[in-house]
């Protein structure tokens, strides 16, 4: 029997198999999930994750914008191996998330105080460093079957009126609909009504006349088609944006799968998605700013008066979040962890001033301060 040929091209199919099966067990596929529709800055932002990930591991990300899961069934689908990483909303899940929660409820301090451009730059930074220094609420994703990687804030938010606001007075009596309970009671602490109402209604409660404003970012002009209702934005009031996101929690296991030279990577990336979303927001903002006039709105300026009595509510609230928090869900400590959310706010209001519109500024101060200061040995490993 003529054995050497036989064994030959045997040996051959092998090393052929062999470097297939390596080449496919190293081009790791995972699934990102993301609950909004794939023109939204965030989905952009996501594919250039991936992106910047695929050209610096084998790894590949695979982003389903609103197919995989909903933004209420993502931090479930995380934990239970539906998607590999997505973008999980904790303020939906307030007993779970109570701890990541409680600094999401100060986002006010981001506009007052000291004023910057980009008010959601600053935010985002603040609480990113505090949620990574923060045990408690590291534990509370972690018992989730998630690793927290960074959070983004929205640009900061404004009102968009049928009528004009400029003054305390301009307030009184005026039908507002609120975002949140903060919201609401800066509203009525200056006389005016809050009212609570899901964010798509907001387009027929303006047209008819239920309200009389929409506390939210002049984005919302394209991104809820508010232009055609509104007549008035004022700027600078009530102040505030949206930071309750974790931009790309990854299962656990998922994580401690992955090689350390591929987590390093994905936390590199992970600081530059939080730069790229958070200017993503402030970008379309300014735009939609910039094309209001010729939309046929006017834009109003809020009076010295209502400016200082919104700082004077800011400060004030913060005994009302703390006791909530205490009392209604049981957090620990909290006069000292608002009083750090406080110096963080500040803190990063400095670092990020001169950063609006600068994604790679704000992407190298956020990876100097918070996402290098992480070791892909042992984070989220251990």
């Amino acid at each position: 029997m003529k054995l050497a040929p036989l064994l030959k091209v045997s040996t051959t199919l092998l090393a052929v198999f062999a470097a297939a099966w390596g080449s496919t067990a190293q081009a790791k596929t995972l699934t990102a999930a993301i609950g909004m529709g794939p023109k939204n800055s965030s989905v952009v932002a996501y594919e250039s994750f991936a992106d910047y990930v695929a050209a610096h591991t084998d790894l590949k990300i695979k982003v389903y914008p609103m197919s995989l899961l909903s933004m209420k069934e993502t931090p479930q689908g995380i934990r239970d191996g539906l998607a590999d990483l997505g973008f999980v909303v904790p303020v939906y899940f307030p007993a779970e998330y109570k701890e990541s929660n409680l600094v999401a409820n100060l986002s006010m301090l981001s506009t007052s105080g000291t004023k910057v451009k980009s008010p959601g730059a600053a935010l985002a930074g603040a609480m990113t460093e505090y949620i990574f220094n923060c045990a408690e609420c590291m534990e509370e994703y972690r018992s989730q079957g998630q690793v927290y990687l960074g959070s983004v804030s929205s640009n900061g938010y404004d009102v968009l009126c049928t009528k004009p606001i400029s003054t305390i007075d301009d307030l009184k009596g005026s039908k507002m609909r609120s975002p949140g309970g903060n919201y609401s009671r800066w509203a009525e602490s200056l006389g005016a009504i809050g009212v609570s109402m899901p964010a798509g209604d907001t387009y027929e409660a303006l047209s008819q006349g239920v309200i009389d404003c929409h506390m939210g970012s002049v984005s919302d002009l394209t991104n809820n088609s508010l232009v055609d209702v509104t007549k008035y934005v004022t700027f600078g009031v009530p102040g505030g944006a949206f930071a309750g996101v974790a931009t790309s929690n990854f299962n656990v296991g998922v994580w401690q799968d992955l090689t350390e030279q591929e987590r390093a990577v994905i936390l590199r990336g992970a600081a530059r998605m939080q730069a790229e979303m958070t200017l993503g927001y402030y970008d379309l903002a300014m735009k939609d700013a910039a094309d209001a006039p010729a939309a046929g709105i006017e834009i109003v300026e809020a009076s010295a008066e209502l400016v200082d009595a919104t700082d004077a509510f800011v400060k004030a609230d913060l005994a009302v979040i703390a006791s909530h928090f205490a009392e209604d869900y049981g957090v620990d400590n909290v006069d000292a962890k608002i009083a750090e959310m406080v110096r963080l706010v500040e803190k990063w209001k400095g670092l990020t001033a001169d950063l609006s519109g600068d994604r790679e500024g704000l992407e190298q101060v956020y990876w100097d301060e918070i996402f290098s200061r992480l070791d892909p040995a042992t984070f989220g490993v251990e």
